[in-house]
Order: structure tokens, then sequence, then C-alpha cells
């Protein structure tokens, strides 16, 4: 299942790019219910069948170029590995390793920690996501996105948080670009520059970012610095 996407998609058709935001099983009223039971694995397959699905229909006719937000970006990294990208951009992306939480991010996650380990699906609870993914989204904007989050597998943040996720970096052979935000509590700048230097490329963090840096105040001059760095690395 696709859909248009809408954050931004003016700015990328005005240079050329027709956008599209896959589902996964698990959302948009497809089973499982609550994502339950679905693994890392499930989420990279369903990814590949709207791709093959884009492909039959003749909207996608090369390699896609792949922008992946948090746990999108190991989706995405784990596809550029299976040679299904033209280029990844991984923003605010869940690193190829294990994902350390923060000092701060602690006393939010910790309660947390008993649904994740047993796999049970969960959702961020609202003020611990307006803490630590949105604190430099507006407050009033919040509730809103919030409330737009649907539930992910507990076995998934497992597999995150243990380092379970391994990306073969030498069978990437694409363009990466590699982004953070400077004041993002969930994936820290020190693991946006890890990632990086996994690839063997230089980290962009932003200063004034979060976590939600696909749609925070300012995020438009980075979908600029992406588009430029598009043009230059996959024409």
């Amino acid at each position: 299942m696709t859909s248009r996407s809408a954050a931004g998609s003016n700015v990328w058709a005005a240079a050329g790019h027709e956008t599209w935001a896959p589902a996964r099983r698990g959302r948009a009223g497809v089973g499982p219910e609550q994502a339950e039971g679905l693994t890392f694995d499930d989420y990279v397959d369903d990814t590949v069948a709207v791709l093959h699905a884009l492909g039959q229909s003749g909207s996608l006719d090369h390699p896609p170029i792949l922008i992946g937000h948090s746990l999108g970006g190991l989706v995405a990294q784990r596809l550029a590995e299976l040679g299904r990208a033209g280029a990844i951009v991984l923003l605010a992306s869940a690193p190829p390793e294990a994902l350390t939480a923060q000092e701060i991010a602690l006393p939010y996650f910790a309660p947390l920690m008993p649904t994740i380990m047993s796999g049970a699906p969960f959702v961020v609870p609202d003020e611990a996501c307006s803490v630590l993914a949105l604190n430099r989204v507006p407050e009033s904007d919040r509730p809103a996105i919030h409330a737009r989050l649907t539930p992910e597998s507990g076995f998934v943040y497992q597999a995150l948080l243990t380092g379970a996720i391994a990306i073969d970096p030498g069978a990437i052979q694409v363009p990466v670009f590699v982004a953070g935000g400077e004041e993002d509590r969930i994936i820290a700048p020190e693991q946006v520059r890890q990632t990086a230097q996994h690839y063997g490329v230089e980290p962009r963090l932003y200063p004034n970012h979060g976590h939600w840096i696909i749609d925070e105040p300012g995020t438009d001059a980075i979908i600029d610095d992406v588009l430029s760095w598009l043009a230059v690395e996959a024409p």
C-alpha cells in the first residue's frame, strides 16, 4: 500500500521528483492488528513489495531514492544493502548498531521495557513523545503528531536496542546522505556521526533540530540541502 507523500511534496515535485510513502502491515487497516508479532525483516519485505508493485505499475522505472527517518532509516539501509536503492537519505536514522538511550530518555523508556522485551506492540506515550521526539516542534502542533503515531512491534525495538540488525557497508554501492539534529533526544549526535563513519561519509548535524527533523521549523532548509546533494550525487 502506498500514498503520495504530503510532507514537502510540492518542493520535491518542483525539483522533478515523484514521491511515495509506503505503508506496512499493521497500519492503514492492514493486519496484523497493532503490528503484533512483526519483525524487522517483515518491515523490509513489505517495503520491497511496495517497490515491486510500483515497478509493475510503471510508476517506478529506476532504482528509487529512499528517504528514511528514524526506524525508516534503518529500513532504507537494509534495502540499499539488498541493492534496491539508487541513493539513500538518512534523517535522524536508527543506527546500524545498538541504539543507545540518552540519559534524558531513560525515565521515559524504562516503563516501556517490559512491553518491548516481551515483543508486544506499543506506542510511545504522549508525554514521552513530546519530550524526546517533538522537543523542537511547537507545542501546539505536538498533539496532532502524536495522534497520528501507530503501534510498533516490540520485536523490532528489541532488535534495535540489542544491535541485532547489522548492515554490511561494503554491500552498499550507492550515495548515502546522513543527517541529524543536534538536539535529538532519541538518536544522539554521536550516533549520527557513527552511522556516517560506517558508510565513509560526512555527517550533517543541524542546530536547533531534534528527532522530528522531518517537520520542524527550519525543515525546508534541510530539504534544500538534500535536493542540492541529490543533484550532484544522484542526478
